[in-house]
């Protein structure tokens, strides 16, 4: 009986599928295209399900490493859109820093030899990226194991080949990585320098500014608003570029 059940059905639907598609079909043209186009979200629903079980199940799809999210209309265009003034380029990071977690707290101390005009524009720039709040600079000499800065001086005289450019400081970190199992740390034993071979030019708030910068792995930038511009141009506040920088090396805090 149940098999006599289903053959009859069988028919039925052959039967059915045949005055909806037929061209002599006598059902009226409005109603087979409504029917046709039912039969079509079923099977475009089935054939979705079935694509998704053989493939593991639901699925996030990305592109160029970003989610990809649909917006309805009405939405969207209540959003604005960025305009060039608003958007905000950071400074980028040295290469030796990049794809490595450094923590925001350094001690740092000042050279037996670093006179005291040095220590002064040191300070103030110790005191303006500690309030930034992303970093952390606590006056000390710090463990072995702890991110640490020196604070020093050199003099390097600039030969007729440097086309009237004159280096007035340098700075720069030195990246430890220690391995302890599965435990990974990484130190930044870094180091920011002024030239006293210009003592004029050399000891003042941007430099000293510029070559921390250096020392917390932050590079140059095509700025001028940044202390990081690799000429000086009297900058001695981080602008907006240098703090997203920062945050990207070390994350908001």
């Amino acid at each position: 009986m149940k098999h006599r059940n289903r053959l009859f059905w069988l028919i039925m639907l052959v039967a059915g599928i045949f005055l909806i598609y037929s061209t002599e079909s006598p059902v009226p043209i409005a109603a087979r295209n409504t029917v046709k186009q039912g039969i079509s979200n079923v099977w475009t629903a089935t054939t979705d399900t079935v694509s998704t079980w053989l493939n593991g199940g639901p699925r996030s799809v990305a592109k160029n490493g970003a989610s990809i999210a649909s917006t309805a209309p009405s939405q969207a265009s209540q959003v604005p859109s960025a305009t060039p003034s608003q958007a905000v380029d950071a400074t980028p990071a040295l290469s030796i820093v990049q794809g490595h977690q450094l923590r925001s707290v350094y001690y740092y101390h000042f050279d037996d030899d670093l006179p005291q005009s040095e220590h002064d524009v040191f300070l103030k720039a110790v005191k303006a990226y500690n309030a930034t709040g992303i970093v952390k600079l606590v006056a000390g000499q710090g463990k072995k194991s702890d991110n640490q800065i020196t604070f020093s001086s050199y003099k390097k005289e600039m030969s007729a080949e440097s086309f009237g450019s004159t280096e007035l400081g340098a700075g720069g970190p030195t990246i430890i990585v220690e391995t302890y199992g599965s435990q990974v740390t990484v130190i930044n034993h870094a180091r920011a320098s002024l030239n006293l071979s210009y003592p004029l030019q050399s000891v003042n708030d941007a430099v000293a500014m510029h070559e921390l910068g250096h020392a917390l792995g932050l590079d140059h930038s095509q700025s001028k608003a940044s202390v990081m511009y690799p000429i000086t141009q009297g900058v001695s506040q981080l602008s907006a570029g240098d703090i997203a920088g920062l945050k990207a090396i070390y994350g908001s805090r």
